[in-house]
């Protein structure tokens, strides 16, 4: 008899799905037949209508559902950048696994020295650590690929500069950009191109790119193009100005990393110098040091040395990060 029933159910569900799914199709068409009839009539009408011009932005966002959204704040969340998630060395959604295995050791670390409120730890710590880390890869990973754009981006606007100049279209520059760059600004120029070939306005396509990489130095790039291409006028001047600008900045961040190579040299060392002596110790001293492995208090000891090393290091990467920026 439950069998029967169940299998009923199923059957149940399956007619409203499919009913479901029909009455969806068959709206569509419908929506779609009314829109093609409204155009047919529009277009063979006897009556010649005045011209109503409209101001309207051109936009080529499309409309975002509610799951979308809830997915866009969720990746927030976490420091995801989902329109930059292809970019990524690896799939996205690997980093979220990584950060919990990292969050798991840092958790067994530390339960050994706070065993009395291990509770408290699994479920404060290992939280708000999982998510701290995952943050911090996709903060790495943005960064990185950041840094890289602004490097090659005064290489690509001196290129653009030089195909103005001697009259070659702005749409075949980017594409000549996209050519002659390497990754990752070959990507993104290729993008561009591509856009601008298959007859999207050059203003709607600079404002994708502007919101899609988010540096200052884009931005003003996707404005002096998008001022040009509405007022007319010469951009030689103004992108040589710019990747003027960007190089010197560059510049400044390479003197930066020159001048607090002491304090990373001094960090790398403060972390390999805790290995080496404990290797050593091992090797001379094998009893001595095994009390950090087969005792509680050494463990305890030993899980809180890690966690304030590892600390350390955060802090003084965390000061060097601060300085360059």
């Amino acid at each position: 008899m439950i069998t029967e029933l169940a299998i009923l159910f199923v059957f149940i569900v399956i007619l409203v799905v499919l009913a479901a799914y029909s009455w969806a199709t068959l709206n569509t068409a419908m929506k779609r037949r009314e829109k093609f009839q409204q155009r047919v009539s529009e277009a063979v009408a006897p009556v010649a209508r005045p011209a109503n011009y409209i101001d309207e932005q051109i936009s080529l966002a499309k409309v975002v559902s509610p799951t979308e959204q809830l997915l866009q704040r969720a990746a927030n969340v976490v420091g995801v950048d989902l329109q930059q998630a292809e970019t990524y060395p690896i799939k996205w959604w690997l980093v979220p696994v990584i950060s919990f295995f990292i969050t798991w050791f840092f958790v067994f670390l530390a339960i050994h020295p706070l065993h009395k409120y291990a509770a408290i730890v699994y479920l404060l710590g290992f939280t708000i650590g999982w998510l701290m880390i995952t943050k911090f890869i996709f903060s790495w990973l943005n960064n990185r690929r950041n840094a890289a754009l602004l490097e090659q981006f005064p290489d690509a606007l001196s290129t653009i500069v030089r195909c103005v100049r001697v009259g070659i279209p702005i749409g075949e520059a980017l594409r000549t950009v996209a050519a002659d760059a390497p990754e990752p600004t070959r990507a993104e120029f290729l993008i561009m191109a591509d856009k601008v070939q298959i007859g999207i306005p050059l203003d709607v396509m600079l404002r994708e790119l502007s919101q899609r990489i988010k540096l200052t130095e884009y931005q003003f790039f996707a404005t002096a193009l998008t001022l040009q291409s509405r007022s007319g006028g010469g951009i030689t001047q103004t992108l040589e100005t710019l990747a003027d600008v960007i190089r010197k900045r560059v510049g400044l961040k390479q003197r930066g990393y020159a001048l607090t190579a002491e304090a990373r040299t001094s960090a790398m060392i403060l972390a390999v110098l805790p290995f080496l002596a404990g290797g050593a110790i091992f090797v001379m001293q094998r009893p001595y040091i095994s009390l950090l492995f087969n005792t509680t208090g050494g463990q305890a000891c030993l899980g809180a040395a890690v966690l304030m090393l590892l600390t350390g290091l955060g802090i003084i990467q965390f000061m060097i990060s601060n300085v360059l920026k």
